[in-house]
């Protein structure tokens, strides 16, 4: 019995000290993730070395909800790192300028050969 009263005396109640996030990053992420009819991706991790071997780390993403997707982009270098959320309306910009992109392009390049093919005296395959 004395043996379990010493080790009764050694024992430390254990107090929690550490209250709930209150930063925006964490706590957006962590109530989106595991929600009935949501999804996630594994976390992603993208590297960009730029032309002086500077190293640039992003780790990035996404969850899908009810609302939307919602991505979340961690990026560290040597300076630091910082984390930003991009929400549904902000990725649904870069989807429609990607897209605008694509089609200028696409343009472009079909009226460049439209006009080669004039020059070589190629008619259009409508006009044959």
């Amino acid at each position: 019995m004395e043996g379990n009263e010493d080790f009764g005396s050694m024992r430390r109640e254990h107090k929690v000290s550490a209250s709930r996030t209150q930063d925006p990053f964490d706590k957006m992420l962590s109530s989106m993730m595991g929600l009935p009819n949501g999804a996630h991706t594994k976390l992603a991790a993208v590297q960009h070395i730029d032309f002086y071997g500077n190293v640039t780390t992003f780790n990035i993403q996404s969850v899908k909800t009810d609302e939307g997707v919602t991505t979340f982009v961690m990026q560290a270098d040597a300076n630091g790192s910082v984390r930003y959320i991009l929400p549904t309306k902000v990725l649904a910009a870069i989807d429609r300028q990607r897209t605008s992109l694509t089609k200028q392009v696409r343009s472009r390049h079909g009226k460049r050969i439209a006009e080669e093919r004039a020059a070589a005296g190629i008619k259009p395959g409508f006009m044959k």
